[in-house]
């Protein structure tokens, strides 16, 4: 087989040992009772799930069962609002109308819709998120693809590179912290990626005094399962029910750790999820955010994985936010905010906070566009596969051909060093924009390596608090 072009051997290697484990047929299913038939490839095993005894398939993967003339009774078929899962078709309408988690729901009231976003989304874009479940199976964005950087006239890529490195950027100094409360669970972790970035955020959070209220209102953006606000509980020591948290993702996930965060004392601590895209989160509408008696809690507003535009939205509801409180002369509402930033490929003009900052330094809505894409040269091409995880699976999103070429070979005619170095300063640049966005109102804003790049290629923090007055 001929080799691709511009590509390094040990990728095509990688690439090619990925795609025949794909290939590989699977071998017999397990001889025990009630085992599933279903093969699936991804995992390399046989499905879990128990079959009836009368059945080869469980309930989920019985429409795989031989022949099309069952009946309507015994037909599963996907379910129209989120296809990842079946139904009996004769259950479709109850399903829909009741059961279905993905079904349409009526909008909770803290839902505005596009209320974070800096210009109004274009109906393409609406269309494209109203599947919730897009982001899960990485279908790639329509509005990103088409920015296709290798298309450009050498001029045009050489005059945005100089647009680039003429960006004043801060300097970022590098500050590897631990907290007791992640340490503690190390010696029972194998894979110590997510404990080093979670330990080393909750250090950060203790220097600059986020830990120090009990009774704040711990808002976890991008959320997932909630393990950083579970780390976050064990570090500010409460037992007795004193602090809030609130758990933001726009998906619904499995094994989630609310309950634990509730704690076991006879008071419990409030914990609120909510599920919304972040876009179109009114905060001052979330009800967790007010005591028994109306008074505001204090916010420290936490993530550890807000990919690209998730960032902007999320610095833009914090802000909007802060407005109200103001307005309603609450003069310092949020003691803290602290994201591990990542995935600026995946960023969108409509959503980044800080339009005027772009002005300033020359950058068009397309130059935006095409800046982001180039951000993506800072990790791609010399990835193991040990090192890869959700960043990297993001950043494949983004990944033109050729882009994991380590020549001059590439088309921007630069080898891969000089290529990487341009997409940290892509991103500093990005970051540099909401470093800004914060200070203007009123926040003492850095940015820090919390982990080094042999633990994450995405290891950058921003880390913001009220400026004393």
């Amino acid at each position: 087989m001929p080799k691709e072009p511009h590509a390094k051997p040990s990728e095509i290697a990688r690439r090619e040992k990925k795609k025949a484990k794909v290939e590989e047929p699977a071998p017999p299913p397990p001889d025990k009772p009630q085992q599933c038939h279903f093969w699936v490839a991804r995992k390399r095993r046989y499905c879990s799930l128990p079959a009836k005894l009368t059945n080869k398939f469980c309930g989920e993967h019985l429409n795989q069962e031989n022949g099309n003339e069952k009946s309507k009774s015994d037909r599963r078929i996907p379910c129209p609002y989120d296809n990842s899962h079946t139904v009996f078709e004769k259950d479709l309408e109850t399903h829909m109308q009741l059961r279905c988690n993905s079904r349409p729901r009526e909008p909770e009231v803290f839902h505005s819709l596009n209320v974070n976003c800096s210009v109004p989304l274009s109906a393409e874009e609406l269309e494209f998120q109203k599947n919730i479940y897009s982001h899960k199976q990485m279908h790639p964005q329509p509005w990103i693809t088409r920015v296709q950087l290798a298309q450009l006239a050498r001029h045009e890529l050489d005059t945005l590179i100089e647009k680039v490195k003429n960006v004043q950027v801060p300097s970022i100094e590098s500050s590897i912290l631990t907290h007791d409360a992640a340490e503690s669970k190390r010696q029972n972790v194998k894979q110590t990626k997510h404990l080093d970035q979670q330990s080393s955020l909750l250090g950060h959070m203790a220097s600059a005094g986020m830990l120090d209220n009990k009774e704040a209102c711990f808002i976890e953006f991008g959320a997932g399962k909630a393990e950083l606000s579970a780390y976050v509980k064990a570090a500010v020591a409460e037992v007795n029910g004193e602090a809030t948290y609130v758990l933001v993702d726009r998906k619904i996930v499995r094994n989630k750790v609310d309950n634990a965060l509730m704690g076991l004392s006879t008071k419990r601590s409030t914990v609120q999820r909510v599920t919304i895209d972040i876009k179109d989160l009114d905060l001052s509408k979330v009800q967790a955010l007010s005591d028994e008696n109306g008074k505001r809690k204090k916010i420290v507003a936490l993530s550890k994985h807000l990919c690209g535009s998730a960032t902007d939205i999320t610095l833009k509801c914090l802000m909007n936010y802060v407005e109200s409180e103001k307005a309603a002369g609450n003069t310092s509402p949020i003691s803290g905010i602290i994201i591990a930033l990542c995935c600026h490929q995946l960023c969108r003009y409509e959503m980044y906070p800080n339009i005027p900052y772009l002005d300033q330094v020359g950058f068009s809505k397309l130059d935006f566009a095409r800046l982001c894409k180039m951000s993506s040269w800072a990790i791609c091409g010399q990835r193991t596969q040990a090192e890869q995880g959700e960043e990297d699976d993001h950043a494949t999103v983004a990944q033109e051909a050729g882009d994991a070429d380590l020549t001059t070979g590439h088309y921007s005619g630069l080898d891969h060093n000089d290529r990487e170095k341009i997409g940290y300063r892509c991103k500093r640049a990005i970051d540099t924009g909401r470093v800004r966005y914060l200070e203007q109102y009123g926040f003492k804003v850095k940015l820090v390596y919390y982990v080094d790049s042999a633990t994450s290629l995405e290891n950058c923090a921003l880390i913001a608090v009220p400026e004393e007055k």
